[in-house]
């Protein structure tokens, strides 16, 4: 796979025929503990009809991996997603984040908002007030390691029976090859990010989903920036833990090719 100067490793999925050629690309941002083969299965459903740019934040899979003493910065989250996006050819773009990712697509959104056609987020927040669960991290890796700790992972991120077994299996293997020290300086980030200022100034529109039952991220705050962002929609899913994304992805991608074209009429 092809690495950006930063050293992301990144994919182009489009299967479009080439006279159906027109609509934008979308560029996808995972979460923390995750990769960029989180949004696998929604790659036959959009790629069908867009361009899809996916990539491995840096940490994660087969990009760069800091050192333990990294100075981890929302703004070079930012920076990355930025440079994957001018793989995708086109100077506009849409942007889907999930979890952290969520986070990073809206902070993305407002340096470029010239470059942002618009913006979807699940299962995530703008600001790090009120997440659930970061404070634990640093214990749980020193008690039970990085398997332990995507142990707990996964119960905060499916319900019992939510998804397919050999998915769950993967997902919970490729989670517990996360470093601790990733983990734990991605979630001061977000621990620390607040764009409320920011985003009441964003008039991209803003498509929010959260599921109902998340111990991450409260549905107060999909609530709460509705009413921050002036263009901004609210949808939320029953009976979901964090992982939505991934136990409901082909429903999740529908929904945002819906979204997506009916930005662009």
């Amino acid at each position: 796979m092809p690495k950006t100067a930063r050293g992301l490793d990144y994919v182009i999925d489009d299967f479009r025929p080439p006279w159906a050629a027109t609509r934008l690309p979308v560029i996808f941002n995972h979460g923390i503990g995750t990769n960029r083969d989180i949004w696998a299965a929604w790659v036959p459903v959009i790629a069908a009809e867009r361009k899809v740019v996916r990539f491995d934040m840096r940490g994660f899979g087969q990009s760069v991996c800091p050192s333990e003493d990294h100075a981890w910065s929302m703004d070079e989250l930012v920076q990355d997603l930025w440079e994957i996006a001018d793989q995708a050819g086109t100077e506009k773009v849409h942007l889907m984040g999930e979890s952290m990712g969520g986070t990073i697509v809206l902070a993305a959104a407002v340096a470029h908002p010239e470059r942002v056609a618009s913006v979807s987020i699940s299962n995530a927040s703008f600001k790090g007030k009120g997440i659930g669960e970061l404070a634990y991290w640093r214990d749980q890796f020193a008690q039970g390691g990085p398997a332990g700790w995507s142990r707990r992972m996964m119960d905060n991120r499916f319900a019992p029976g939510a998804g397919d077994p050999a998915a769950l299996a993967w997902f919970e293997q490729e989670q517990a090859k996360t470093k601790p020290h990733v983990a734990i300086g991605l979630g001061s980030v977000l621990a620390r990010s607040d764009l409320t200022q920011e985003l009441r100034g964003l008039h991209v529109p803003v498509s929010i989903t959260l599921p109902d039952s998340s111990p991450f991220v409260p549905v107060a705050h999909g609530a709460e920036l509705k009413e921050i962002a002036p263009n901004a929609r609210l949808r939320v899913v029953p009976g979901v833990r964090h992982g939505l994304p991934f136990s409901h992805a082909q429903e999740e991608a529908q929904e945002l090719l819906r979204f997506l074209n009916a930005m662009e009429g």
